[in-house]
């Protein structure tokens, strides 16, 4: 989805603007839920008045039976205000130990009730934030009239609490709990404080989350289009970015592409007419070697012959590039590959197939044909035995092709699947070749969405690992 001017911001001012929305909607939604939760309530409790009704709960309490307690604290005027729950063991909550004016009430009510400062419990948290309290707000006002600087004095975060509770004995294992009447709204406003927080986390990633996409988006494109080009060697052209600097990486990118593209295609198509022009005196050179009176001579010269077109035939088909072109179609890959091996089993190699007899596979089957083919000719020349096994699994078919020839060392490998590229020191010159084989496979595989891989054989030679996905 476009957003008109959008795409004309670079990603600077994108990312700033985004951070800048992000904690406006975080801000919109902190002013919305007051609308939606109310804050908690205030209330205003005079400490004399506080004192006086704690000292009258003290004394209803201790005047009527345990049993009657509950229904003689139920019909105190005050209820309206406080909320009265009896005990029978001492509170958990801890003791505030604050100073100031909540220090100076705790010994006020313990003389107030008579009691020991032990065995009265005050806690009154303060709130750096106190609307975001979930209980009601308690304010202890001095007598009145009073002085505002007296308040000052003694500082608002003194004054205000978020939590207050009041627990004093009133028997050996029996404690009354005081504490502000609740609204029963705590639980919501506890809920709220934490959807808040995590609201604006969701907010800002998923803020992030689109920009991100928007410029990962084009490098995932770039990465897929360089893939298509090393793989099928056709260009595969980046779209709109929609960022201007992005879209300048994806304009050189394409022009890359195009000169990639334009250079290879000059150079096969040099190596291409090149290769069709030795067809002709090729076919004149069988002509004389007809007529050499020596038989040895003569089937030397039509078995080099027929080397150098075997060559020029590779050669024409990896410049042509023929092979990708190919209509796919299913494939019976284990009988493909038990007919390749008695055509090399009846030239004379010894090749040995381990697998199913039937693997289904959608694919090119002149193209798949011709790897599999240079794989095991690879083989027979320079091994004395193959071993070709195919195991069929459920997302790929896994075929390998090991020989017991001399191998290729582990760091020239990769070499090995550049084009005309011969190993002397692993593969011997004489077997012939163009050093289009390996490199043919590979490309041929590539564009089948596979993969090959060479390591050693166990029995010391090539080890060929080919996989082809059966979805792509």
């Amino acid at each position: 989805m476009k957003i008109p001017l959008w795409s004309c911001l670079r990603l600077a001012p994108r990312i700033i603007l985004v951070i800048v929305g992000g904690l406006l909607a975080v801000k919109a939604v902190d002013k919305a839920m007051p609308l939606l939760i109310r804050p908690p309530e205030i209330m205003f409790f005079d400490r004399d008045w506080l004192l006086d009704n704690l000292r009258d709960i003290r004394d209803r309490s201790v005047t009527v039976p345990a049993a009657e307690r509950p229904v003689a604290l139920q019909d105190l005027p005050f209820r309206r205000w406080l909320d009265i729950e009896p005990v029978n063991a001492r509170p958990e909550f801890p003791h505030t130990s604050r100073t100031g004016a909540f220090a100076e009430l705790h010994l006020q009510i313990a003389d107030t009730l008579g009691l020991a400062p032990q065995d009265v419990l005050l806690m009154a948290d303060d709130l750096d934030d106190p609307e975001y309290s979930p209980r009601p707000l308690v304010v202890i006002l001095p007598p009145l009239p009073t002085v505002m600087t007296d308040v000052l004095e003694d500082r608002r975060s003194n004054m205000l609490s978020s939590d207050m509770r009041i627990a004093f004995r009133i028997g050996p294992e029996e404690w009354l709990l005081v504490t502000p009447h609740s609204d029963g709204q705590e639980t919501v406003r506890m809920i709220r404080n934490m959807l808040l927080p995590l609201l604006a986390v969701v907010m800002i990633g998923l803020l992030s989350v689109w920009v991100a996409r928007g410029i990962v988006r084009p490098l995932d494109d770039l990465a897929a289009a360089a893939e298509t080009l090393g793989r099928d060697r056709e260009l595969s052209l980046v779209g709109d970015f929609n960022a201007p600097e992005l879209q300048a990486i994806g304009n050189s990118f394409n022009e890359m592409q195009r000169r990639l593209k334009q250079f290879v295609d000059d150079r096969l198509q040099m190596i291409a007419a090149i290769s069709h022009d030795l067809r002709t005196p090729l076919t004149r050179l069988r002509l004389f070697a007809e007529y050499v009176p020596d038989p040895d001579q003569r089937r030397q010269v039509l078995s080099d012959i027929n080397d150098m077109e075997a060559m020029v035939s590779a050669t024409l088909t990896y410049a042509s590039n023929r092979l990708k072109d190919e209509a796919r179609s299913a494939v019976d890959l284990g009988s493909l590959l038990i007919s390749l091996c008695d055509t090399a089993a009846d030239a004379g190699c010894r090749v040995v197939y381990e697998g199913p007899d039937h693997a289904d596979l959608t694919c090119r089957p002149v193209a798949i044909r011709r790897a599999f083919a240079n794989l095991i000719d690879n083989g027979c020349k320079f091994g004395s035995e193959v071993q070709v096994r195919l195991h069929d699994r459920p997302d790929a078919i896994v075929i390998t092709v090991a020989d017991d020839g001399p191998g290729v060392p582990a760091a020239q490998r990769e070499e090995a699947f550049r084009p005309f590229t011969r190993l002397e020191t692993s593969r011997n010159r004489e077997t012939g070749g163009t050093g289009l084989g390996l490199t043919i496979t590979r490309d041929v595989i590539m564009a089948h969405g596979g993969t090959i891989q060479l390591d050693d054989s166990p029995a010391g030679g090539l080890l060929a690992t080919v996989t082809l996905p059966k979805v792509r």
